[in-house]
């Protein structure tokens, strides 16, 4: 297992850690953004058969989440044939980097609604012996969220093992990461993408009012964005998030 960069580090140092490891990643934020696109765009233009294509299909989140680690692999393997390979054996990181195993890459999904990452019980359990350990699960990771055929989310960071956080179910994915790992160890990559998101990721949104939204036209965050009516309701909300969307404008402008 690799020696986590931030052992023995106090949390208010774990920030500057991530940003460092950002910094000495082999991809730039704005590659993993680039290819996390064009992958996505991909994945739902892909046809069954030579005549389904797939956003015509119902299919269960992991293997939308399968289907795009596979096809960002492939994209980073033909780019740079040398360097990166995907997955070969049990043991490999879903990203292999043919250079320096250090920068080698776990790649996680969720296709809930939020912005929350999860994993299989084993992801907090410590690893009692070589033979059972299968990979390692400290390292870099690239995490996607996503609801439906809209991308909401791309992470880039740094996750270890005692950084799941496992869930009374005995079975599935029963494991996700600790509040302060997502503050600290996982950053956002940030793109016009995000403006598509669904007006439910916005704080003070629930089923109900994402109804009454939606009748009111108001869908996405573009929608509230770029609303310059007086409903006090919708102002109300878009006050509310106002820190989170002038993030991302700031960012895209």
């Amino acid at each position: 297992m690799k020696e986590s960069p931030y052992k023995n580090k106090p949390q208010m140092e774990w920030l500057s850690i991530t940003e460092k490891l950002i910094e000495e990643y082999p991809l730039s934020i704005n590659e993993i953004l680039e290819i996390s696109l064009l992958v996505w765009d991909r994945l739902w233009t892909t046809k069954v058969g030579d005549s389904i294509e797939l956003k015509e299909v119902e299919l269960p989140a992991t293997v939308i989440g399968y289907f795009f680690q596979k096809l960002f692999a492939h994209e980073l393997s033909t780019r740079y044939p040398t360097q990166w390979i995907g997955e070969q054996n049990k043991n490999d990181k879903d990203l292999v980097n043919l250079q320096e195993e250090f920068f080698s890459t776990e790649m996680k999904s969720s296709g809930q609604l939020g912005y929350k990452i999860f994993g299989n019980r084993s992801y907090n359990q410590q690893l009692l012996t070589q033979e059972n350990s299968g990979k390692d699960k400290s390292g870099y990771y690239i995490t996607i969220n996503f609801y439906k055929q809209v991308l909401t989310r791309i992470s880039i960071g740094w996750i270890d093992q005692e950084d799941w956080y496992s869930q009374n179910s005995q079975t599935g994915q029963a494991s996700t990461l600790k509040a302060e790992t997502y503050q600290y160890k996982l950053m956002r990559v940030d793109g016009e993408y995000q403006l598509k998101s669904p007006i439910q990721l916005l704080a003070g949104v629930g089923e109900k009012k994402a109804k009454e939204l939606q009748n009111k036209q108001i869908c996405t965050f573009e929608d509230i964005l770029n609303y310059s009516g007086k409903d006090k309701n919708i102002i109300k909300i878009r006050t509310s998030n106002q820190e989170l969307l002038d993030s991302l404008i700031r960012k895209l402008s």
